[in-house]
This record gives C-alpha cells, structure tokens and sequence, in this order.
C-alpha cells in the first residue's frame, strides 16, 4: 500500500489518534510507533517496519553514527495495534517529543504514515510549498534520476 493524502484529527483525551479507515488494513498484523527524524511521529506497518529494521542492520555497528542511529530509531519505537474503531494509542513521549497536545494530521509518506502536530505540520506545509521545486531537483540530481 502506498499511504498518501492529509487527514486532520484531534486526538482524545487518552492520548489516541483514529488512524484513517482506507490505511486500517495496511495495520491488521500491528504498527510500529516511532520518533521521526523532522519532530513527527513515523507509523510502519509490521512488515515494512521489519524491512527498515534489516536495512540498518546492515550498517556497521562500529560506526559511532550507525549506533547513533539504532538508538535515534529503535530507542523511541512503540510497536502497538489499532483498537476495534482503528485508533493508535501514541506513547506520552511520542506526544512529547512531536509537540502533539490536540490537532493532529496525519500525512501519507508513501511506505508509512507521518503523525504531526496541526502546529507545526502547518509550518512544514508552508515550507514544502515554498521550496518544492528546489527539493525535487536537488534529489532527482542526487540520485540520478529524472
């Protein structure tokens, strides 16, 4: 599946978040709750999460950066599932570290979803807006693509 779209949400008040119904089925064997590395919240379904976790496995751990990032991505995971109304319960620190207090959006980013505050979402929005056309060609170029 890929995850695509924004979708505004409150979150209630213990702590959940209603994940959208046309991803729910992406999530049926569970979800990994995790820091993303722009101040979001990253949510992997099982097996894309264990791909992830097999790509890093594959840097040298005695990298100081390679240890930096094991701990960076797998020292603030939550793998959880989604109750019977498709909702995730994020962590207190997962809040926290997000910035999450009440609205949320939820944006698709392609194998996973990101949860953001409204805050600071709106924020990241209006600089990939303004930047857009720098930030493709600057990947297209780096990667060799069109």
């Amino acid at each position: 599946m890929i995850f695509s779209g924004e979708y505004e949400h409150r979150i209630d008040s213990q702590g959940r978040i209603a994940i959208p119904a046309r991803f729910r089925g992406a999530f049926s064997d569970g979800l990994v709750l995790a820091r993303g590395y722009d101040a979001c919240i990253t949510a992997y379904p099982v097996p894309e999460w264990n791909r992830l976790a097999e790509v890093l496995d594959d840097l040298q751990a005695t990298s100081a950066d390679a240890r930096r990032l094991y701990r960076i991505t797998f020292g603030g995971a939550f793998p959880t599932d989604l109750d019977r109304q498709g909702r995730a319960l994020i962590p207190a620190g997962l809040r926290q570290y997000a910035g999450i207090s009440e609205d949320v959006v939820t944006v698709g980013a392609g194998k996973y979803l990101e949860i953001w505050s409204g805050e600071r979402w709106g924020a990241e929005r209006q600089s990939l807006d303004a930047e857009a056309a720098q930030i493709a060609e600057r990947t297209f170029r780096s990667t060799g693509g069109q």
